[in-house]
């Protein structure tokens, strides 16, 4: 800033002091130092450059500039040059004064003069807009991948919005918004809000991208793709493919190695001592009649209050042997183990049936109750929070959970060598487990290239190298087989080499464990369709509230049962 402009602020705030003091007589104001910039934000193209412009009431100043990241943008004397795809603060500081501004510099693709041309798949410019909810760590892979994508396609931009609600919530809001048009190109939620986007008219297929000669998968990498993730994608109630697979988990079941392992119950598994091949093999038959009964009788044959406090804590009237974190998924669960019947969907027409309003689910859920009044189970529902608290507190001796939530299956402050096992299965030897996590949907702009652009960003998010940070650091399975010969991931499954009583010895089992009922092919997800989603929700509050009836009757069952089907109905 020149000097002569300096001088004629300090001359009118000179004036301004005397015509004060003649107004009030020997009182000054107090004059508050300040910098500001012209500009607090602004957005700029590769090669472009922008003139800063700093004002302040210091005398004779003396203004640094300076820039927080000089790969994007630099700065001299206020003039700021755009060199590359990011962000990037630029500051300006009044030497010696602690005073400062900022502008926050967003830099993306030169959009001057003729799009590129050359190599690429598509020749016309075309942004994306990609809004989720991404912890830092899948918001910074997702930011490396738009940066690899615009490298290698220059007339895409891939803008990320960045959510702070829940999935449902970002679904709801999606559907609000498409009669104005909108909406996002790519969006991360459950299915059931897929089949939302369905009703609302907005879904984007998939298949002509993926199976594309030019631009698709090859055959090798197709065949790397969880078999189960992708027909999840296609299992709606039209044709096509309208979310590809993300972050998935399944259910586990947790406990405390060193109280279970090796111990020897009257009764149970042959008199032998019990061993991981048996409680991986458990029926909900076997757990609820022979072991969980064994348990709490051998909880009283200990010498001390102390002994029997630390194997079972019953001081929490919910105290249980076993325990189960989500009342829908237990429901729907039972439901396929059994062949009882949760919901359909008719294949012509893509409408959704309820069929959970029958005898053989409210024969289970006499069961259920009858559990936990005797202390032998208990639901997230029932108790009012998730389970793994009272496994935690040692109040709960197994705990069944998302593996996505794996960390939360271990306390710093009461460490254990936690076992990792396949949950409870229907006496009939059907052993299946529910298919659970988010995955990316797509959302149709009647753009073809805005479409190209979803699928080629989805094929750069989801490289192997991207689906080791996924599955490593979130403790999500892999979505891609290859992912496990990974050096990364060997290591970071090999159980052998962590510590006892860590949170990293657990995460390799829990590792292990997810790539086993992968292999296993026992993982199942039920279908899609217009009020699925409103026939979980009912599941879920009817387990709940015939789980906490302390004095079930066969008229509850039937009422509740009935309410919970003609609301679930309602919806189709």
């Amino acid at each position: 800033m020149k000097k002569g402009r300096f001088l004629v602020m300090l001359l009118a705030s000179m004036m301004l002091i005397t015509a004060c003091g003649k107004a009030g007589g020997d009182e000054k104001p107090v004059i508050v130092e300040k910098v500001e910039l012209d500009k607090s934000s602004a957005s700029m193209k590769v090669g472009e450059e922008l003139q800063l412009t700093a004002t302040t009431n210091v005398e004779n100043p003396e203004l640094v500039w300076s820039t927080s990241n000089a790969q994007v943008a630099t700065v001299n004397a206020g003039k700021v040059s755009a060199l590359d795809v990011g962000e990037a603060n630029i500051t300006v500081q009044v030497k010696g004064k602690g005073l400062s501004a900022k502008c926050a510099i967003t830099v993306t693709k030169d959009g001057g003069g003729e799009p590129p041309s050359g190599e690429y798949i598509i020749q016309t410019p075309v942004e994306i807009q990609i809004k989720a909810t991404f912890n830092d760590t899948y918001a910074q892979v997702l930011k490396d991948a738009a940066d690899e994508l615009m490298k290698d396609e220059p007339n895409i931009t891939v803008t990320y919005d960045k959510y702070s609600g829940s999935y449902a919530q970002i679904a709801k809001e999606i559907v609000d918004g498409v009669p104005a048009g909108n909406y996002p190109d790519i969006t991360v939620v459950y299915p059931d809000s897929v089949a939302d986007f369905i009703e609302a008219g907005v879904n984007l297929d998939m298949e002509p991208y993926m199976y594309n000669e030019e631009y698709g998968w090859t055959e090798e990498e197709q065949e790397d793709y969880v078999a189960a993730y992708l027909e999840e994608g296609s299992n709606y109630s039209v044709p096509g493919t309208f979310s590809l697979p993300l972050s998935k988990s399944t259910e586990a079941m947790y406990y405390d190695e060193d109280k279970i392992i090796g111990l020897t119950l009257e009764g149970v598994n042959g008199g032998k001592a019990l061993t991981k091949e048996y409680i991986d093999n458990l029926t909900w038959e076997e757990a609820f009649n022979v072991l969980g009964p064994a348990l709490l009788a051998y909880r009283e044959t200990l010498e001390t209050d102390e002994l029997k406090k630390a194997f079972l804590d019953t001081s929490e009237p919910n105290y249980c042997v076993f325990g189960y974190d989500s009342d829908d998924n237990l429901f729907i669960t039972l439901a396929e183990q059994y062949g009882f019947g949760y919901t359909a969907m008719d294949e012509v027409t893509g409408a959704g049936q309820a069929l959970f309003n029958n005898d053989g689910m409210k024969g289970l859920i006499k069961t259920f109750n009858k559990a936990v009044n005797d202390h032998i189970f208990t639901t997230k529902g029932v108790y009012g929070s998730n389970v793994n608290y009272l496994s935690n507190a040692d109040q709960c001796l197994f705990a069944i959970g998302s593996t996505g939530g794996v960390g939360y299956q271990f306390s710093a402050e009461n460490p254990k060598n936690v076992g990792v096992a396949h949950i409870p299965h229907a006496a009939n030897g059907k052993n299946r487990v529910i298919m659970q996590g988010p995955s990316m949907a797509f959302l149709n702009h009647k753009d073809p290239n805005r479409a190209l652009a979803c699928w080629l960003f989805y094929k750069y998010f989801t490289t192997v190298e991207n689906c080791v940070i996924f599955s490593t650091v979130s403790g999500y399975g892999p979505i891609r087989q290859s992912v496990a010969e990974t050096a990364e991931f060997l290591d970071y499954s090999n159980y052998q080499n962590k510590k006892a009583k860590t949170i990293e010895r657990l995460k390799a089992f829990n590792a292990s464990y997810f790539a086993d009922v992968s292999a296993e092919n026992i993982l199942f997800s039920s279908p899609v369709f217009k009020g699925s989603s409103e026939a979980r929700t009912q599941v879920g509050g009817l387990m709940t509230k015939c789980l906490a009836e302390k004095a079930l009757t066969d008229q509850n069952i039937e009422d509740w049962f009935l309410e919970a089907y003609n609301n679930a109905v309602l919806k189709m």
